[in-house]
């Protein structure tokens, strides 16, 4: 098992969006210097709370301060955009990377990013698997989607090279596919399961969510449970300290970053009716945030983690899901003791 860094951090909406870029780039050199082997990051289109627009451009940006850590989209919604330009995006990317780009697809979670592309009423799913990749074509081509054609038979040229897609770094044939996974008996799973792709199981999953997510994943898989438990990477917030006796008090402090980000998320999918993935019905918040969270001093934390391994196996990865830097420093000091004590 691998550690891993999700960037989807929650900020206050007066947060300047540049000292958001400024904290995710500071955390993914971090990651690197201390031989973290992915790093994903999330994005939205229009929120104020999580303000990254496209994880495609961050990637972009993080190859070029990076050498070796594996750079994930999380997701980059299909349904978005021309396939013929997110290919070539998607190509781009890639080789800039020199081939450490791993793909998350998604279809838009956020119901105002729907809106906001005009998308509201499409079966945003169905037309999130049909929108084909095309940057492996080694040919003129012509492909009609649902809302799209893309040709180059008409205006393309063998000779001049005109209406040829660029392909992957060194024309590699295994782009790493990945979607997520929240809410009871997701979609994205069992579609997954039977492409053989992987899930990153979303860091608002209760437990009883996060066993769900693998057993399903399990039951539509070809793959041998050894084979088919590695494609599977769990995302959680993490907060470790140097006292045991500190952690509860800081994590439900009204300063907790923990507290901010799970409140901000869980008014945004009750909002959507999503939110029955955090807890039951009846939990508080303060029961929510200490069942989603893996908390406790460095020992309590590596104990928790064993305890999942035992429970699921070895599965692809933990993702340790980053925090605004925050005033008070025992909330800044936990994705290092990740780093360096952190027992996978």
């Amino acid at each position: 098992m691998e550690k891993g860094l999700f960037t989807i951090p929650i900020y206050p909406k007066s947060t300047k969006y540049s000292k958001i870029l400024e904290e995710t780039l500071s955390n993914t050199i971090k990651a690197e210097s201390n031989n973290i082997k992915e790093i994903f990051f999330g994005e939205h289109l229009a929120d104020r709370h999580e303000k990254i627009v496209s994880s495609l451009m961050m990637t972009a940006q993080m190859s070029a301060v990076t050498k070796k850590i594996k750079l994930g989209t999380l997701t980059t919604n299909l349904n978005f955009y021309n396939p013929a330009l997110l290919s070539g995006l998607i190509a781009t990317v890639d080789n800039m990377s020199k081939g450490r780009l791993i793909l998350g697809i998604g279809s838009g979670s956020n119901q105002c990013d729907l809106e906001a592309q005009n998308l509201i009423k499409e079966d945003n799913f169905k037309l999130m698997l049909k929108e084909k990749k095309i940057f492996q074509q080694d040919a003129l081509l012509k492909k009609k989607t649902k809302n799209f054609l893309i040709s180059t038979k008409k205006k393309g040229n063998k000779k001049l090279g005109l209406g040829y897609f660029n392909k992957l770094y060194k024309n590699r044939k295994n782009l790493e596919i990945v979607m997520p996974a929240l809410n009871y008996n997701s979609k994205n799973v069992k579609i997954c399961a039977k492409n053989k792709w992987s899930i990153v199981i979303s860091n608002f999953c209760k437990e009883s969510v996060v066993q769900n997510h693998i057993e399903n994943y399990l039951k539509h898989s070809s793959l041998s449970a050894n084979e088919a438990i590695k494609k599977i990477r769990i995302a959680k917030m993490i907060f470790i300290t140097k006292k045991k006796n500190d952690t509860e008090k800081y994590l439900l402090s009204q300063d907790s970053p923990y507290l901010q980000s799970i409140k901000t998320i869980y008014e945004k999918l009750k909002f959507y009716k999503r939110e029955e993935c955090f807890g039951d019905k009846n939990d508080s918040l303060k029961i929510i945030i200490k069942n989603l969270v893996i908390h406790g001093s460095m020992d309590e934390v590596n104990s928790q983690i064993l305890s999942l391994k035992k429970k699921y196996g070895n599965f692809k990865s933990l993702l340790y899901v980053t925090n605004p830097i925050s005033k008070v420093k025992i909330y800044n000091d936990s994705i290092n003791f990740f780093f360096k004590n952190a027992q996978l």
